[in-house]
């Protein structure tokens, strides 16, 4: 009899187990395969320096706006992660695509400095959204006579879906959008000084 009541109490308790709700799995992002770069090897025209950004962007959480509700609150998805925070995956985007870039004649390489302002998701309705991607960088010269250059960017894409997903795909976009607006600013500020 005990040993009936024991298996009929093991079963319910595994049958329990079993109905008891799963939590999802965490999808892990990041910004995807880089766009071929050319490498034309030789002398660097510029260092890369970390890209750095705010607390609110130090996380790995994929942030987001409803701007038809509340626009002061930042949020983030909660089964939706990047693989690492935005600042480390930019700065790993910026030395695959500008490591190979030309060096300029007789001059030695500038240090690039990168700060994140804005890296989301912006709901303007519960169906639409786009993304916004703000940063500014700073070309600083080898010496100390030169004075450093500075270039402000923001950028905005439609995001395909409103999740995580179309941010990711979109974010990813706009960073790659961006990258050739980078490197003709560099060029112009390294080599035109």
């Amino acid at each position: 009899m005990r040993t009936t009541a024991f298996l009929l109490t093991a079963t319910v308790a595994l049958n329990a187990c079993s109905l008891a709700p799963t939590v999802p799995p965490k999808a892990i992002y990041d910004l995807g395969p880089a766009p071929a770069a050319t490498s034309t090897g030789g002398a660097l025209a510029w260092r890369i320096a970390d890209v750095t950004a705010p607390p609110q962007l130090s996380g790995d959480g994929i942030a987001y706006r409803l701007a038809f509700q509340q626009a002061q609150r930042l949020e983030h998805y909660r089964d939706s992660l990047w693989a690492a925070p935005p600042a480390a995956l930019l700065t790993q985007r910026l030395r695959e695509q500008l490591a190979g870039a030309p060096g300029c004649a007789g001059k030695p390489a500038a240090l690039l400095t990168v700060n994140l302002d804005e890296f989301e998701q912006v709901f303007s309705s519960p169906a639409s959204s786009q993304v916004v991607l703000r940063l500014h960088a700073t070309l600083w010269p080898a010496g100390t006579a030169n004075t450093p250059l500075q270039q402000h960017w923001r950028l905005e894409r439609p995001a395909a879906s409103p999740d995580a997903p179309g941010a990711v795909r979109a974010l990813a976009q706009t960073v790659d959008d961006w990258l050739p607006q980078l490197a003709a600013w560099l060029t112009s500020g390294a080599c035109q000084r």
